[in-house]
């Protein structure tokens, strides 16, 4: 791994451990200079975020279903708090594969790391399906295998 992806990690454990929960929509609401809205943005972006130095927008869009929308907040909550300098941040269907340490890999990190992370492990026959639900390229597998999955209840 390397240093982002770590922090990354790290930021979302971080998150979770202090608000108890991995519920995108419920971290949120504990930060009132986010606002989620939902509006629709066609067909092929899922949602993006713009961050200025004192808020951040996130605009999800109204076409998904639930499973989908939660994993799109997930990634652009990677945005906010991790990479804050760089510019408006697109979530497409169809991206390709983000390069590592990139801000969009940064932002997958932490969206695994935040919704299936310290569960334990996802059972690698179970990942494409996984991946589905959520509306995830099947590229995307890789960042099951980054994250840390020890389940903290153990």
């Amino acid at each position: 791994m390397s240093y982002d992806s770590d922090r990354a990690i790290f930021k979302a454990q971080n998150l979770v451990s202090l608000y108890g929960t991995q519920d995108p929509w419920g971290l949120a609401r504990h930060f009132p200079d986010i606002a989620v809205v939902a509006v629709d943005l066609g067909e092929d972006i899922m949602g993006y975020s713009l961050i200025s130095r004192r808020m951040a927008a996130i605009n999800s869009n109204e076409k998904m279903d639930e499973k989908e929308s939660t994993g799109v907040l997930a990634h652009e909550l990677g945005h906010v708090f991790l990479t804050r300098e760089t510019r408006t941040n697109y979530f497409y269907k169809g991206a390709g594969e983000a390069a590592a340490d990139s801000a969009e890999f940064i932002a997958n990190c932490f969206m695994f790391q935040f919704m299936f992370g310290n569960q334990g492990t996802v059972n690698p026959m179970n990942r494409e399906a996984v991946l589905y639900d959520y509306g995830l390229p099947n590229w995307m597998s890789r960042y099951f295998n980054l994250i840390d999955t020890e389940d903290m209840g153990s």
